[in-house]
């Protein structure tokens, strides 16, 4: 009972039954006689109608028909950039005889405002406006999350005792029956969004959404064995070629790596990334990831030392966890910004992981260590450079124009460090030149407002202050057109809608995915009760921990130098078959929990919780964020209760983030035979039990309350 997949009939739904199997006898009388001796061939599969509908009228506010800012008015103030005037940037703090606290008076720079050199000291009278998000960006309005129609179908090839061929084929069509946000709406605006294969592939920010690509740098698709298009999908999750002999078994081709049982956690399961393209982590909790596991191509090989002890090793082409693309319904990244995935233009498409578990049982107990090479599979984000040449446009962006283009250019080696600095010395051309080399592009469908900033990069777990700062300081471009390291929230706010303003309305962000090396480790013991209670009786207790030094993190500000920590994660969990009722078959109940020093389930580093909206944080604060100083803890609970006859079943999964927020599916399943399965699943999400909804990981999904139904054939 220690292989929680062998003993819960859930766990295998992505095996397929064999539907046909017969024997094709060969006479040995020919050169391949011995191969093809006793060949049996075995083909079956399934065909599933899957949607989720709506439960509520929320839209998911990372895409932009979903923009919580679409339907809100805000007001926004233009100031003069501190770098746009030397003498208050310069030479005020220098002036002798307190005459720089004279002239900073004279500017209304002086007392009980902020002092020479600070964003919101000089107002720009008569560019102030307001600004509605909406009047550019429509509101979607959907009835589904999530529709498609889905076929699979495995063959089986066994060539005598020794040697196996599988294939299993993935298909998945939706016909987008969804109230779409369409980047071509905006390409009278500014130019629309910049087209750049590199930095907007068309197929992703320039046209309607799409669904299934994955598209990298330099617009290649970054899965082999892949076939995608904007609604359609097929892939192959297994490939491959298996020889068993005895003790000793080898796979090699395309395949997924099952090290873990987990539901929601992944202690063991090192090996595979996440498809995350279609219903994201909202389908059937009981059945974990066997359908989300990204496959790879690889050699895995299996060897059972003695009777107790099993040796596990693989190395395979690293492939990272596939994020839901722009404005489909389980995005999670703000569709503000860009994203650069460097997978191949880095050259990870190239680089091998590698790991190996050794597995033991003794008596009542079971041990288990593994150990792998990898690249974290999440990525990493930072900035990066737009690449975009669109210049600042409006009043106040074609002010900014005249005077960027009355700046002397700077030497041939763009030297700008001469005393006049980079208020009187231009890198650049022009403002479009300089927004290509910062992270930002002038162009709509980005970020309209300073309370805009704030709210989505506290929903990103991201700093609003420190990430504008960054934004900035790494980048030629951005401190050539007068932008500033901010030291407050107040000067934040006031740089940004400042040039908010001066691009017409909205700048885009850019920000690239890259990944590192880690090396991963993970002990393991479990233990099965032997008691003469008959609920305590065949309770499994396991315990897992996982170790990684000097794990790669995002940085709260998005800077270049990225965070590296060392992270634990360790998880308990129970589970068993109990028969509560003698005419109802046995109930499989779970109970997990786990905790994590440094990130949360999704790789988001701790520091950058506790994020509010511009208007609930301390205008002289110097960070926008609180961090969490404990451990990201999480608690998930299920069950699965057959009806006699297993015509019918019940089950319910749930996780639970104590800083408020929980997801919870009750379903039911009904099979009338004949190959026809019928599945109903409601994914209730609510991230705003208690407390900050920043401060728990279950509001990035607050919007996918919905109800799931899948209706299969299986032949």
């Amino acid at each position: 009972m220690r292989n929680r997949l062998k003993s819960n009939p859930l766990l295998k739904a992505s095996v397929v039954a064999a539907g046909l199997s017969m024997t094709l006898p060969v006479h040995a009388d020919d050169f391949w006689g011995d191969w093809f001796n006793d060949v049996s061939m075995s083909f079956g599969g399934f065909v599933r109608a899957e949607s989720a509908v709506k439960m509520t009228a929320a839209e998911n506010m990372f895409n932009q028909g979903g923009n919580v800012f679409n339907d809100r008015t805000v007001e926004r103030r233009a100031y003069v950039p501190p770098a746009l005037l030397p003498i208050a940037s310069d030479l005020l703090p220098n002036l002798p005889l307190d005459l720089g606290n004279v002239l900073s008076g004279l500017l209304g720079m002086g007392a009980g405002g902020p002092a020479a050199g600070e964003w919101g000291g000089i107002v720009l009278p008569g560019f102030g406006d307001t600004v509605k998000r909406g009047d550019q960006i429509a509101t979607t309005d959907n009835d589904f999350n999530y529709l498609v129609l889905r076929t699979e179908a495995e063959l089986g090839l066994n060539f005598g005792y020794h040697w196996r061929f599988i294939a299993r084929a993935r298909a998945l069509f939706d016909p987008t029956v969804y109230d779409e946000f369409d980047a071509r709406d905006l390409n009278g605006v500014h130019g629309g969004i910049g087209a750049d294969r590199m930095t907007n592939d068309p197929r992703l920010y320039r046209e309607r959404p799409n669904y299934f690509d994955y598209v990298v740098a330099g617009g290649r698709n970054g899965n082999p064995l892949e076939w995608t298009g904007r609604n359609y999908q097929v892939y192959f999750p297994a490939l491959m070629l298996e020889f068993n002999s005895g003790d000793f078994n080898v796979r090699v081709g395309n395949q997924q790596i099952a090290w873990g049982q987990s539901i929601f956690f992944r202690v063991f399961d090192i090996p595979n990334g996440l498809d995350l393209r279609r219903h994201s982590i909202l389908d059937r909790g009981m059945e974990e990831f066997s359908d989300k596991r990204v496959p790879m191509l690889s050699v895995r090989a299996t060897y059972q030392m003695t009777d107790n002890i099993l040796l596990d090793g693989f190395v395979g082409k690293f492939q990272p966890t596939v994020l839901g693309n722009p404005n489909t319904p389980y995005n999670i990244i703000p569709t503000q910004f860009s994203i650069q995935d460097m997978y191949r233009e880095g050259g990870y498409d190239n680089d091998p992981v590698y790991g190996l578990r050794v597995k033991g049982d003794w008596g009542q107990w079971g041990f288990q260590a593994a150990a792998s090479r990898r690249y974290g599979t999440e990525g990493v984000f930072r900035w990066t450079k737009s690449g975009v040449n669109k210049q600042l446009t409006g009043g106040l962006g074609s002010l900014v124009n005249v005077l960027y283009a009355a700046k002397l250019p700077a030497g041939a080696n763009g030297d700008c460090s001469s005393a006049a600095g980079p208020a009187l010395c231009r890198r650049f051309a022009d403002s479009g030149e300089a927004l290509a080399n910062s992270p930002f592009e002038a162009s709509p469908g980005g970020v309209y407002s300073a309370e805009e900033w704030f709210t989505y990069a506290a929903a990103a777990r991201l700093d609003a202050v420190t990430g504008l700062n960054a934004g900035i300081a790494e980048f030629d471009g951005s401190l050539d057109i007068y932008a500033t390291p901010a030291a407050t929230v107040a000067e934040a706010a006031a740089q940004l809608d400042t040039f908010f303003i001066a691009a017409n309305n909205s700048l885009r962000g850019h920000i690239a995915r890259e990944y590192f090396q880690e090396n991963v480790f993970a002990l393991g013991a479990s233990y099965v009760v032997e008691s003469d209670n008959d609920f305590l009786n065949q309770l499994i207790f396991n315990l897992e921990a996982q170790y990684t030094p000097e794990r790669t993190y995002t940085a709260i500000d998005l800077n270049q130098n990225f965070i590296k920590q060392d992270e634990y994660t360790i998880s308990l969990v129970i589970d068993k078959w109990h028969r509560f009722f003698n005419q109802f078959p046995g109930t499989y109940i779970v109970f997990q929990a786990l905790t994590k020093n440094r990130s949360d389930l999704v790789g988001r580093h701790l520091s950058g919780y506790g994020g509010k909206p511009l208007d609930q944080l301390d205008k002289n604060a110097t960070t926008a964020v609180t961090g969490k100083n404990s451990n990201a803890t999480y608690v998930v609970f299920g069950f699965t209760q057959p009806f006699p006859n297993k015509i019918w079943e019940i089950e319910f999964a749930t996780l639970f983030d104590p800083e408020g927020g929980i997801f919870a599916q009750p379903g039911v399943r009904w099979n009338p035979g004949k190959g026809i399965t019928v599945e109903g699943f409601y994914n209730y999400v609510n991230g705003n039990l208690w407390g900050n909804p920043n401060d728990n990981l279950l509001s990035t999904l607050d919007f996918a309350d919905e109800f799931t139904l899948r209706l299969t054939y299986q032949f």
